[in-house]
């Protein structure tokens, strides 16, 4: 037993080098957890282990505009999880990449990822596979499965459980409500209100479901 003690002590040393308080981003693939802060232009490229942020995400990467040309993706492919990050996210730009799942709060410019839970404000996009809360997104939200709001111009899910309010609202099925100028939902259990609502049954002005 006290051969075994070094070696116990040697995997402790390494594990604590691995988590961190403070961290740059992107983060070195020696890091492995962060409670705390981590700052910097985002994570970017492809990362081999899982990450997690416990904390505030600070990310400060000017080119974000440049990014938002490109849109969401309008073919999503889900990708393995490779950072979860649990708090606040205050981004010039945001998450980038797919493999990412938030949960808390996200005031940025956009927000691409795997899952989403809390609240998100974001001044483009919103593009995730799955949405657990409210996203308000100025140019418009694109979701596969989206449970509670989406509030934007532009507002695209394949199944949505609660509300979306915007100019625009596209869903394969729909448990809620549609609010907008144009809906459209294959199928509907609830309510769309706007100028022209179109479903499977019918398609009506003002009010269908």
């Amino acid at each position: 037993m006290p051969i075994m003690i070094p070696f116990l002590l040697i995997a402790t040393v390494a594990q604590a080098q691995r988590t961190q308080l403070f961290s740059f981003s992107p983060m070195s693939e020696k890091t492995s957890r962060v409670n705390g802060l981590v700052v910097g232009i985002g994570h970017l490229g492809e990362n081999k282990t899982l990450r997690r942020i416990n904390g505030l995400n600070l990310d400060l990467f000017v080119l974000s505009p440049f990014v938002v040309m490109y849109g969401p993706s309008t073919h999503r492919v889900y990708e393995e999880t490779k950072l979860i990050s649990n708090g606040l996210n205050l981004a010039v730009g945001g998450f980038l990449t797919d493999g990412v799942v938030h949960n808390g709060v996200s005031f940025g410019m956009y927000n691409f990822g795997n899952v989403f839970n809390g609240l998100g404000v974001h001044a483009t996009f919103m593009s995730v596979e799955k949405l657990n809360g409210l996203s308000i997104a100025g140019f418009g939200n694109d979701v596969l499965y989206a449970n509670g709001l989406q509030i934007g111009i532009g507002n695209k899910s394949d199944i949505m459980n609660g509300i979306q309010i915007g100019v625009v609202n596209t869903s394969v099925k729909v448990c809620g409500l549609q609010l907008g100028i144009y809906n459209k939902s294959h199928a509907v259990k609830g309510l769309q209100v706007g100028l022209w609502n179109k479903n499977a049954k019918r398609a009506l002005p003002f009010l269908n479901f």
